[in-house]
Parts: structure tokens; sequence; C-alpha cells
């Protein structure tokens, strides 16, 4: 069990250096009152910073969003 939760702590820290500033987007945009919408299955924004899926099984899909920050307008 402790290797297992050794595991996940380095994944998981390795996950959010990597994507440090997607974060700290984030809270910056949380504080000004942005909200997340579901989206569905949408392409990538070129002008927002996101952490996209992509399925690949016989061949990879294009990079994907479900969810996007919105600010109020």
């Amino acid at each position: 069990m402790e290797v297992f939760t050794t595991l996940a702590i380095s994944f998981g820290s390795l996950f959010v250096a990597d994507n440090k500033e997607f974060f700290d987007t984030v809270e910056e945009q949380i504080s000004k009152g942005a909200e997340w919408h579901y989206v569905g299955k949408s392409p990538l924004d070129p002008d927002s910073k996101s952490i996209s899926a992509q399925v690949c099984m016989d061949g990879c899909d294009k990079p994907y969003i479900l969810w996007k920050l919105k600010l109020p307008e």
C-alpha cells in the first residue's frame, strides 16, 4: 500500500508541476468570478489554456475539452 500511495503522490505532483501555468490561470480567473461550464466534446480553443483529452484506439482522435472556464459577460 505504501508503494501505491507514493506513486499516486508522485504522479499528482508531476501533473500539477507540469501544468502550473494552467492552474495559475484558473486560480486568477476564478478570483475574478469565472465559473466552469460543461461544453461537451469541443475542439481546443487556441486562445485559452487547457488540459485536453484524447482517445486513441484505432488511431487517435484530435484533442478535445469537455469543460471550459468562462468569465461573466
